[in-house]
């Protein structure tokens, strides 16, 4: 079994290295480019993060609960509007309805026919790689424009660790979602299937580094980020895919393995947050986030600029002050 865990584990650290890259980024370079409409909820405060992590620990047990065929119909819903947040400030309506269409449909045809094939494996993680990178970024901005700052995202992180162990090393829950779920349509999952290996990361673990990175962007800039995104990459990334190497009791079986990410990612995390909130202060909301991108756009003409460790406030806009 080591000779066949080995490059199972490196193919791991590969596809949780690209997914991460692409949602974390992709979810900054939505963050500074494009501006989702949202209700007038008020100011985002630990209140949602509570709201937020009765939805994340009880979604699970709804799964046990409901019979298998309803799966397709709950996630086609999640992921279809998921989708439509994202896509809809990005292309027509009438252009986005068909994609959204297109690729739900298509994921569920290939799951349903093609996955007595290798090649039939592959176009299926293909699609459901596509219908979760984008949720990713779409729901993460959806949070951070809404008024997410890191403090909620680090606590956020935070709670998912104690729930990430509880659920998979305590009563493995997450072990018997991932089976109940390989080969159903819309996997909410990001993985490969590779010659006999098959990975995969949780759309979950994809949400909160989104969550994290995005927020870190916002609250302190570009340098902040890239420390945040080391950490991303150092604890989350690395230390969930090479797990299985040093700590055996993690799999199952021969190589069906399952690590709780989260929980080795919680405390730097937060510790990263507080080091932060040390050095720079303050968070920046929203209101500041977006005028020191529209500053930072509007000096473009007149040359490069060095860049700070945290971008100057406005002015007008006092720190603290509600986003909206």
């Amino acid at each position: 079994m080591p000779n066949l865990l080995l490059p199972q584990t490196m193919l791991q650290l590969a596809t949780a290295a690209v997914a991460t890259l692409i949602v974390t980024m992709g979810a900054v370079w939505y963050l500074r480019r494009v501006r989702l409409e949202r209700p007038a909820i008020g100011t985002f405060n630990l209140r949602d993060i509570a709201t937020l992590t009765m939805f994340v620990i009880c979604l699970p047990l709804i799964y046990l609960i409901l019979p298998e065929w309803s799966f397709p119909f709950l996630l086609l819903l999640t992921f279809g509007s998921a989708l439509t947040i994202g896509l809809r400030p990005l292309m027509p309506r009438t252009l986005m309805w068909f994609g959204v269409a297109v690729l739900l449909g298509a994921n569920i045809w290939v799951a349903r026919t093609m996955l007595g094939t290798q090649h039939g494996w592959q176009l299926y993680w293909v699609l459901c790689d596509i219908i979760v990178l984008i949720t990713a970024v779409a729901v993460a901005n959806l949070f951070v424009q809404g008024g997410m700052r890191m403090l909620h995202a680090a606590c956020f992180v935070a709670v998912l660790g104690i729930y990430d162990f509880t659920f998979a090393e305590v009563l493995h829950v997450t072990q018997t979602l991932t089976d109940r779920f390989v080969g159903y349509p819309l996997n909410p999952g990001a993985g490969i299937r590779w010659s006999i290996y098959g990975v995969e990361i949780g759309l979950g673990d994809l949400l909160a580094f989104a969550f994290y990175a995005a927020a870190t962007y916002k609250a302190y800039g570009p340098k902040a980020f890239r420390i945040a995104m080391a950490f991303i990459m150092v604890f989350g990334v690395a230390g969930g895919s090479l797990t299985p190497l040093v700590i055996k009791e993690l799999i199952r079986g021969s190589l069906n393995t399952v690590v709780p990410v989260q929980t080795l990612f919680a405390i730097p995390a937060l510790c990263l947050y507080f080091w932060f909130r040390h050095r720079y202060g303050p968070e920046r909301t929203m209101v500041q986030f977006r005028a020191a991108v529209a500053a930072e756009k509007a000096r473009v003409p007149a040359g490069p600029s060095t860049e700070p460790d945290r971008p100057t406030a406005v002015p007008q806009v006092q720190v603290g002050q509600p986003s909206t």
